[in-house]
């Protein structure tokens, strides 16, 4: 039985293969070796699209199976000795019950976890969508901590959507942005996509001059991506990609949504959208990161792919 786990294990511990690249990345990001002699400043884990349900599997997508692969993750970032988890939104597929099950699994790892809500972690019913197991260092679901001379933003791209509330007005709002978003030919005007709202861009504007004038580097955590142009990107990610843009201390923004992944850079800034791990029956999608001084090394397991940010 330990032979056959420490098989199953090892089936999705390979590195980069050309067909696991992302388009558009140049040569010098992917990771071509294992190990550096620089020591990082820290090292966490990112897990993106978990979708658990007890449910059968849908397309490609494989439910019950993530928790399975949940495991090996944290497996996996127990080796590392990461120094926390990072979850980037949709750990459920639908139905509150489902996160006990999950969350059983990142809380008995022993290893803090930051959690994002994605759009499906609000398919429950309406009397629990503001009391979500997954808030649990704000209400409002967006936060910062500093962390070695990094400051880690977690936004909540759910805030103006036709799902995460059972408030009328912000549920109008919502239908009123997507149709214009249609009427200008936007792909990203569907209703499982979510927007940011002006109090939370203003709190965001304000982290980011904060650590701006204490010269700490920026890394931007979301559920949806803003970069390159796709319809999973956020309703208005083109209002958000005008403000971080004025900041050369912002390195990148890390999300989920898309499952298969993505990855831009402007201005220096990497755009790097994580692949989701509830895709596929067994091949399972994670990352172990490392912040440097100089680059942020991301090494993907299984799916996902490996590369180095520099800056």
């Amino acid at each position: 039985m330990r032979l056959l786990f420490a098989f199953s294990l090892a089936t999705i511990l390979f590195f980069d293969m050309p067909d696991k690249r992302y388009p558009g990345v140049p040569d010098s990001y992917i990771i071509k070796q294992k190990s550096t002699d620089q020591k990082p400043l820290f090292r966490f884990g990112i897990i993106a699209d978990v979708q658990y349900a007890d449910c059968n599997p849908a397309g490609n997508r494989y439910f019950r199976s993530s928790t399975e692969k949940l495991e090996n993750a944290i497996s996996v970032f127990r080796e590392n000795s990461v120094d926390f988890i990072i979850n980037l939104g949709d750990l459920i597929e639908r139905d509150y019950k489902s996160y006990k099950p999950v969350l059983k699994i990142l809380n008995s790892s022993g290893i803090k976890t930051y959690n994002l809500t994605g759009n499906h972690d609000y398919s429950v019913d309406t009397r629990y969508l503001t009391h979500l197991p997954l808030f649990t260092e704000s209400k409002e679901g967006y936060y910062s901590i500093i962390y070695r001379q990094y400051r880690l933003i977690f936004l909540n791209g759910n805030e103006i959507s036709t799902y995460a509330s059972a408030d009328k007005n912000l549920i109008k709002q919502a239908n009123e942005l997507i149709a214009n978003l249609k009427k200008n030919g936007e792909i990203n005007a569907i209703d499982w996509n979510g927007g940011i709202g002006r109090q939370q861009i203003d709190w965001m504007t304000r982290q980011l001059d904060e650590a701006a004038d204490n010269s700490e580097k920026v890394i931007l955590f979301c559920h949806f991506p803003i970069e390159p142009e796709n319809i999973h990107n956020l309703l208005n990610y083109k209002e958000i990609n005008g403000v971080i843009l004025n900041y050369p201390n912002i390195i990148a923004w890390f999300s989920g949504h898309n499952h298969e992944g993505n990855y831009r850079t402007i201005n220096k800034i990497h755009y790097v959208t994580f692949r989701g791990m509830v895709e596929t029956e067994k091949n399972n999608s994670f990352a172990v990161t490392e912040a440097y001084s100089d680059k942020i090394s991301i090494r993907g397991y299984g799916r996902e792919t490996s590369l180095v940010l520099t800056f």
